[in-house]
């Protein structure tokens, strides 16, 4: 079943979630106030409309109350986020993603209806720390403000050694949720405590964000 989704704001966060998701096979509805911003994923999404998502009724002209899922892309201004999430939830929709540049504003618009609050920049800026201050850390895709996860190239120290031996979960708080062997270079989701780990190994991890760096040393 094609997962559905409204993108409302079509700046260059919102254009790049709209086309990414009909790449990925969603059905997309791109709204924006400006319509060359509109022209711009015309040809990508599954449709794309000039209007205010402040207003309700162009909104349901859009067919938006029919999708899985909304993202409020435009973090400018304060109260016409909160009008486009209040909006949203009066169509029902469910789950209500929202960007913002605000650290001080994402209680705000978790309390008037937001399922989750992103914040591209402060995301960005702890990859980009990860990744320099670690050459095991390969990415990093923070879940909530409390856990994350983590690709990893597997540590000198722990080459020739099983999962076993090594303790990870208990000595270092990482979940070990799949492993990308050096010989298949795919990942397997059936970890097997007895794997022995060989140089070239990649982990995908579950791991609380405070405990990642004291984990891998950085």
């Amino acid at each position: 079943m094609k997962k559905t989704i409204a993108v409302l704001g079509l700046g260059l966060f919102g254009s790049a979630v709209a086309k990414t998701m009909a790449k990925n096979g969603s059905e997309v509805i791109a709204i924006d106030s400006n319509m060359d911003h509109v022209e711009e994923v015309l040809d990508s999404v599954y449709n794309a409309v000039q209007a205010d998502f402040t207003k309700i009724d162009q909104l349901k002209e859009a067919g938006v109350g029919e999708v899985d899922t909304a993202v409020v892309a435009t973090g400018e201004k304060l109260e016409v986020t909160i009008l486009g999430i209040m909006n949203l939830k009066k169509l029902g929709i469910q789950e209500v993603i929202v960007k913002t540049k605000n650290l001080s504003y994402k209680e705000v618009l978790l309390k008037v209806g937001a399922t989750r609050v992103i914040l591209p920049e402060v995301e960005m800026g702890v990859r980009l720390a990860n990744e320099l201050s670690n050459t095991s850390v390969l990415d990093t895709f923070e879940l909530d403000e409390k856990y994350h996860l983590v690709e990893l190239n597997v540590m000198k120290q722990w080459i020739g050694n099983t999962l076993n031996n090594l303790n990870l979960r208990s000595e270092h708080g990482l979940n070990i949720i799949a492993i990308k062997s050096s010989e298949t270079n795919q990942y397997n989701p059936q970890v097997d405590p007895n794997y022995l780990i060989r140089e070239g190994d990649v982990f995908l991890v579950f791991s609380e964000n405070k405990k990642i760096n004291t984990s891998l040393d950085i």
